[in-house]
């Protein structure tokens, strides 16, 4: 039985951990939207701080304005960095390359001017591998080179040379920070591994940057390994980015710059990681980081933490909280600018009603995302809809309804793991959603005598669990027992539609059905006799009760006595009994 979802949540009511949670009037104040208009930037570093918000929102050329407006104010050299690091940021999320050009040559002479040649080499060496077109005679290279001092041993206009252990930084630090190209797909295993890099090169290089990126890398790992599904890996590194945080406010004696919002993202990234298993911190962690909110206007950034907020809620049991949490989450997922941003929260504001028992009133966000997720393609989309779906029609004793969803489920879930640009990681799961769907396809599918539905599955489990299929992401074993369920069941569901006279279907098919189903188990994986003596013998079970509903009581018989047996073998008294008298039956016949 799949039990990810809403059906694998706690039931409504008895809100068993609500004394560990803040009281209601703190999730009221956490959960106001940001007082506007905001107030304008006194500064450079607010002007930054700003911008990075503003950029994170999807709104570009309000941070364009931003910026424009404060690059001529005098500041700390810092501010000014991070200042025209938001400036590059857009454009290139503009992909304009005389933008591009200009922003990169301001950012580049800033950091020669103030003495740090080998990061401004570094920066030109990174920005030129990532957009080719900027190289040549150009704003950027003549800002390398004519803003470059002399120092000993290099002759003017010879472009500095930056470390090996620079240039290791830097990449790690322009790729996490900074938009790369549209068309390339994330890696999160590959970041992870150039951000460990990084961290690693850092010590080496730290006195010769403006700016010291470790937070901020720090947040990219942590955010990689999310991705790549080390949840205790990103946890470890977002709980010691916000202790390092504490360590440099202390040292600075007063609140640090922080354009990136790296504490918010570290708050963020805990409250998706302990969600499930740790919900009391994770409700915390995201209090704490939409707290920080109230003067950020970053609809994304907020209906995320809010849908964090909401699945932790849920994981703890907290059903008035939940139910508060979900109504200013579906109120707020509006002013989203996307669509396919809303997807999420609307799935986890059906998810909540579920498990309130409010089915009626799940089903109008659930098909809002639906409809959304397929308009956008986002199979993850309808693959979550399916799944609520799914367990929405199982309560509610609706068979059909739940075997239309349980296909769409695995469907879904196929498509996702063989799609190229998904993590190992997460094949694994998708695979393993793919089976328990497939299985669960089968066995209403049984119940409701469709044969055509248990065909389909029967094929789906054979194609992801043949043993020539490739190396298994899954263990041998699961895949094995999923085969020789998926055979057993085409093997019942032949059978009865052989008993029920179903055109086309004869009793060979049913004997070819089930030698099938006996070489699959006769492949069992070493060390796994008893499950194999198990499938055995409930194959042979189910064969003779088909063979009695035939009226073949003389091979009904022997097929009976082999089940007693293997019944007996394993210990199973009520089946040996349930045998018997399926015996004396045909006994006296």
């Amino acid at each position: 039985m799949i039990t990810s979802g809403a059906s694998s949540l706690p039931g409504p009511g008895g809100d068993e951990v609500g004394s560990g949670l803040p009281d209601l009037g703190r999730f009221r104040a956490a959960l106001r939207p940001a007082e506007l208009p905001l107030p304008h930037p006194g500064d450079v570093r607010e002007a930054a701080h700003r911008a990075s918000d503003l950029l994170h929102a999807e709104h570009p050329r309000d941070a364009r304005r931003l910026v424009e407006e404060f690059r001529r104010v005098p500041a700390a050299p810092a501010d000014r960095f991070h200042l025209l690091r938001m400036a590059l940021h857009g454009a290139l999320m503009s992909a304009d390359p005389s933008r591009i050009r200009d922003d990169t040559a301001d950012l580049v002479s800033l950091l020669h001017r103030q003495g740090y040649f080998e990061q401004a080499a570094a920066m030109l060496t990174v920005l030129l591998e990532r957009e080719p077109a900027l190289s040549g005679p150009s704003a950027l290279s003549r800002a390398a080179l004519e803003t470059a001092p002399t120092s000993r041993g290099r002759r003017r206009g010879q472009a500095p040379q930056a470390s090996a252990e620079m240039l290791v930084v830097m990449r790690a630090f322009a790729r996490s920070s900074l938009p790369g190209p549209r068309d390339v797909a994330p890696d999160p295993r590959r970041d992870a591994a150039r951000l460990r890099a990084a961290l690693s090169a850092l010590p080496a290089v730290r006195e010769r940057l403006l700016v010291d990126p470790e937070l901020e890398l720090r947040l990219h790992l942590a955010q990689a390994l999310e991705g790549m599904g080390d949840l205790p890996g990103a946890t470890t590194a977002a709980l010691d980015l916000l202790e390092l945080s504490e360590l440099a406010e202390v040292e600075a004696d007063g609140p640090r710059a922080d354009p990136a919002r790296t504490v918010i993202g570290a708050h963020a990234v805990l409250a998706r990681t302990l969600g499930i298993e740790h919900p009391l911190q994770a409700v915390h962690h995201a209090l704490e980081a939409l707290e920080a909110l109230h003067e950020i206007e970053d609809p994304p950034l907020r209906i995320g933490l809010i849908t964090a907020l909401l699945r932790a809620l849920m994981a703890a049991g907290a059903a008035a909280h939940a139910s508060f949490t979900a109504g200013r989450l579906v109120s707020l997922q509006r002013t989203l600018g996307r669509e396919e941003l809303r997807v999420e929260p609307l799935l986890a504001v059906a998810a909540q009603r579920v498990q309130a028992e409010r089915y009626e009133a799940a089903w109008v966000p659930l098909e809002q995302a639906r409809t959304i997720a397929r308009g956008q393609r986002d199979q993850h989309g309808l693959l979550e809809a399916a799944r609520l779906g799914a367990s929405i029609h199982e309560r509610q004793g609706e068979q059909a309804a739940s075997l239309r969803e349980l296909r769409t489920l695995a469907t879904a879930a196929r498509r996702l793991a063989d799609d190229l640009s998904t993590p190992a990681a997460a094949r694994s799961e998708l695979i393993r959603t793919e089976l328990e769907a497939s299985a669960l396809v089968l066995r209403r599918a049984l119940d409701l005598e469709k044969l055509e539905p248990v065909i389909a599955a029967a094929r789906a489990v054979e194609r992801r669990t043949r043993p020539d299929g490739g190396r298994p992401v899954l263990p041998t074993e699961l895949l094995w027992d999923h085969r020789v369920d998926a055979r057993v069941g085409l093997f019942i569901a032949t059978g009865d539609a052989l008993a029920r006279g179903v055109t086309g279907v004869e009793e060979r098919d049913c004997e070819q059905r089930r030698r099938e189903a006996m070489q699959a188990i006769d492949e069992m994986p070493p060390g796994h006799d008893a499950r194999a003596r198990y499938w055995a013998t409930y194959l042979d079970d189910r064969h003779a009760h088909l063979l009695a509903a035939r009226g073949e009581q003389a091979q009904a018989r022997r097929a009976a006595r082999r089940a007693r047996e293997g019944w007996a073998q394993l210990g199973r008294d009520e089946d040996v009994t349930r045998l018997d008298a399926l015996q004396e039956q045909l006994a006296g016949e």
